[in-house]
């Protein structure tokens, strides 16, 4: 492929952020190379729109905004909810509805008054609206918890949810609301067309911003199904990855 993508201007660049603007795993961020990510993103302002697709919860994703000035809303708990910054408002993303929500709520009380207490290492990610996300040291024992999930889940005729993994995280997220579901709904919001998308993401989770973008790349550390989808991989992990993107991209 050609370099900095034959010279496109894409309007929209969405990024996720576990893998891709830090390391997946709970340790101090390279400060140096956010700082530069930061400055770029503002450089970006007058001609391309830079913002957050990721599985975080609004109020993390509000305090990385402010740091990068991200303008556009922010895709958060992989495309459950989509914030403004801009008027501090938040909205479910297409799909989210009260009677999935509700089946949400009872999965969730299953896990944190029954399954956590057989599974003490697993950790509930506080929140989240209208998704779960589970943390576990051991990435082993995820299937396990995953396989508890789907079993009492099982019980709902609308088979409301679907449960993933994602290195250290199991996520149990509402049935066809995906990155991609609210990468649309915000392409209709700016007016972006597919071809003037640009996506980076390092998981699964992150597949679906593929379909959705002309361009999708990825960080060294991503699983193999993302780098098989990619057009282009870059050789560096994390955020370094994402600044050799953003060159990448001419941006």
């Amino acid at each position: 492929m050609a370099g900095a993508e034959d010279c496109v201007q894409y309007r929209l660049i969405v990024s996720d952020v576990d893998g891709c603007l830090a390391p997946e795993e709970s340790a101090a961020w390279d400060f140096p190379a956010f700082a530069s990510l930061a400055d770029r993103v503002r450089a970006l302002q007058d001609t391309t729109s830079f913002t957050l697709c990721t599985g975080r919860p609004q109020p993390y994703v509000e305090v990385l905004m402010k740091l990068l000035d991200v303008r556009i809303p922010a895709i958060c708990e992989s495309g459950a909810v989509l914030y403004s910054l801009k008027d501090n408002r938040s909205i479910y993303g297409p799909g989210v509805t009260e009677e999935k929500l509700d089946e949400l709520f009872e999965i969730r009380h299953f896990i944190t008054s029954d399954l956590l207490k057989r599974y003490p290492l697993a950790v509930h990610q506080f929140g989240k609206e209208a998704q779960i996300s589970l943390f576990s040291a051991d990435p082993a024992r995820i299937p396990e918890l995953a396989d508890e999930v789907r079993r009492f889940a099982d019980r709902y005729r609308d088979d409301p949810v679907e449960v993933s993994a994602s290195h250290y995280y199991l996520n149990v997220s509402l049935r066809g609301v995906t990155k991609g579901s609210a990468v649309r709904q915000l392409m209709s919001e700016t007016g972006a067309s597919r071809s003037q998308v640009a996506a980076i993401g390092d998981t699964v989770g992150d597949l679906p911003l593929a379909d959705e973008a002309a361009f999708f790349a990825c960080p060294a550390n991503s699983t193999p199904e993302v780098q098989a989808a990619a057009d282009y991989v870059s050789p560096h992990r994390d955020v370094h990855g994402l600044l050799d993107i953003l060159d990448r991209l001419g941006s």
